[in-house]
């Protein structure tokens, strides 16, 4: 099973244009905005969390965390663990919400912290992996997209290629650390709600997590989400080795969603895997969409 799918079988998630966003990472606890519906579909897996990270201030992505919070503090689990949230900084109208849950939900039984983040920010996960924050597109609204990354060694690029005796003696002679560099490596990005990102921040990432929300562009007034082309194309520049799509507007049938990426893969020759979520489906449930030979 490739790295790619082993990622894609442990995000669960939903997602609807201006109903609700929200993605749970089970390996890392990691859960990615914060919509509403998020605990009752959730259940006991809420305390599993260990941390979120909040993309931008708007009420499909925030309006869960009044419930998520309440039944981390009272439900049948460990209700002493902590918690943190992460959001863009000096957000005011996340900063107003946060007042709001510590007057309506007080004396909670564990340790809640809230921290800014800024693009660039990173929050280390364990030894070998952290979250790093960067800038999003959206409306003009502060807003963040989030990348699980990777720390992995390789060797240096004057070792590559040598014979296997030849290295055994410089490992001997300089030790292996002096031959091998440290590397970061993209595992999932998740855009948040924004037009198409830069190449450059989601470059060979494993899964590439990105807003589709417009099937056409000509549905686009705004700047305001990325179409289902510009994040296929995206993903295909960028050379990562899946895509899944989410935020579509239910304003389009499932079957013009299938259409268009079918219609997208089938005139690109695109040979990455390319999953979507629909606004109808239950949560958690992702597609994958299959090319006939």
């Amino acid at each position: 099973m490739s790295l790619s799918h082993e990622i894609m079988k442990n995000i669960c998630g939903y997602s609807r244009a201006k109903y609700s966003t929200w993605f749970y990472y089970r390996p890392d606890h990691i859960l990615f905005d914060a919509g509403e519906g998020v605990s009752l579909a959730l259940r006991n897996m809420i305390y599993g969390i260990d941390h979120i990270f909040i993309s931008h201030n708007h009420g499909d992505h925030i309006g869960g965390l009044p419930g998520l919070i309440k039944s981390r503090a009272s439900s049948m689990g460990d209700i002493t663990k902590p918690l943190s949230i992460y959001y863009p900084e000096k957000d005011s109208q996340i900063l107003q919400f946060k007042e709001y849950l510590d007057v309506s939900i007080p004396k909670l039984p564990f340790v809640l912290t809230w921290k800014g983040l800024r693009p660039g920010d990173q929050i280390s996960l364990n030894a070998n992996r952290f979250v790093e924050a960067f800038a999003s597109d959206h409306m003009g609204t502060l807003s963040l997209g989030y990348k699980i990354i990777e720390k992995r060694k390789r060797l240096k690029s004057e070792y590559k290629g040598l014979p296997q005796q030849e290295l055994i003696a410089c490992i001997k002679d300089l030790g292996r650390e002096a031959i091998h560099e440290e590397y970061h490596k993209n595992l999932l990005v998740y855009s948040g709600d924004t037009m198409p990102l830069d190449v450059s921040i989601v470059q060979n990432a494993e899964v590439l997590l990105h807003d589709a929300t417009f099937v056409l562009g000509s549905d686009r007034e705004e700047n305001t989400h990325a179409t289902v082309e510009e994040a296929c194309e995206l993903a295909i520049k960028a050379q990562v080795a899946c895509l899944a799509l989410f935020h579509f507007s239910s304003r389009y049938s499932h079957q013009q969603v299938k259409d268009k990426i079918y219609e997208i893969i089938t005139a690109n020759n695109v040979e990455i895997p390319i999953h979507y979520i629909y606004p109808h489906f239950y949560p958690s449930d992702f597609k994958q969409i299959q090319i006939e030979n």
